[in-house]
């Protein structure tokens, strides 16, 4: 499958970075080809103008931005992005080459070379489902991990069950903090008239994903749904070793039917997690459905 191979990463290799082990860049490779065929995709950088259109189009598309001459992202960003070799690429489809399916985009954090953040992707909603995003994540990740880069970061709405699912089952990813209302008010369609809470969660790129810790069955319900749909919060007992945070499975179609539920549902699920968290407290994972877990070292 055509994109695998490396030799057109544009960056030069920086002599300071250090080396992943060749098995860990194997098994990396491995594991992105693996997700490509299955979800029929194939990632490739990007660098050109009609590229970085074709891109930017896309997201507004998954952001659902109306015409008021706002992008989520640029063109010329897009450019300059790729230009000072960052990470910009896009998922096409197998099936139609030219057919532009996804995009992620990420840049370098501190310490330099040693940390990549992720800063959006987004797969078209026909998409959703086939496993496009996986194989978007491990191809950043391979990409990164031949730059010796080890460690990437993002953030994403923590009400949003099937990313949090995704985070920390699928990869393994650490909470970092919780930002609360971290971009301010937003003014695509899928963010606007709300808080932009965001969890930082952060991924160790040449380790394989941790293993959970908590036994859901015994874990004390600090949050979830009374019989009216209503968050209900609880005091957890000092005794506690597991608690469970409940949160609706589909925080997007909620919005869409009662925007004031899923604001308490916000502040509930942040006035949770920052307590929490505060007094110690580690997110485990997040279950399928939107529970997460949560255990005190």
């Amino acid at each position: 499958m055509a994109g695998i191979g490396w030799h057109n990463v544009t960056m030069s290799a920086n002599p300071e970075l250090r080396t992943v082990d060749s098995e860990i860049l194997a098994l990396a490779e491995d594991e992105y080809a693996a997700a490509a065929e299955t979800a029929r995709i194939d990632v490739r950088e990007i660098h050109t103008a009609d590229e970085a259109a074709r891109a930017s189009m896309l997201l507004d598309e998954v952001w659902n931005v109306d015409e008021t001459g706002t992008n989520v992202f640029e063109p010329s960003l897009i450019i300059a992005f790729a230009h000072a070799g960052n990470y910009v690429s896009a998922a096409y489809s197998v099936d139609e080459p030219d057919e532009m399916i996804g995009v992620t985009i990420g840049f370098f954090g501190q310490p330099l070379g040693t940390v990549m953040h992720s800063h959006i992707a987004g797969v078209r909603h026909q998409i959703i489902g086939r496993g496009a995003g996986s194989a978007m994540k491990l191809h950043q990740r391979l990409w990164c991990l031949n730059l010796g880069i080890t460690e990437m970061t993002w953030t994403f709405d923590p009400l949003i069950a099937r990313n949090a699912y995704f985070n920390f089952q699928r990869l393994g990813v650490g909470m970092v903090e919780y930002l609360e209302d971290f971009y301010g008010q937003m003014r695509d369609g899928v963010n606007s008239g709300q808080a932009s809470d965001r969890m930082m969660v952060s991924w160790p790129l040449d380790r394989p994903a941790r293993a959970s810790v908590v036994d859901p069955g015994s874990a004390f319900p600090c949050l979830r749904a009374d019989d009216d749909g209503e968050p209900l919060l609880s005091e957890v007992p000092k005794e506690t070793e597991f608690v469970s945070l409940d949160f609706p499975s589909d925080i997007e179609d909620l919005r869409g039917q009662d925007a004031d539920l899923a604001s308490r549902w916000r502040l509930a699920l942040r006035t949770a997690l920052t307590g929490l968290v505060g007094d110690g407290w580690v997110v485990d994972t997040c279950l399928k459905g939107g529970t997460y877990l949560l255990h005190h070292p």
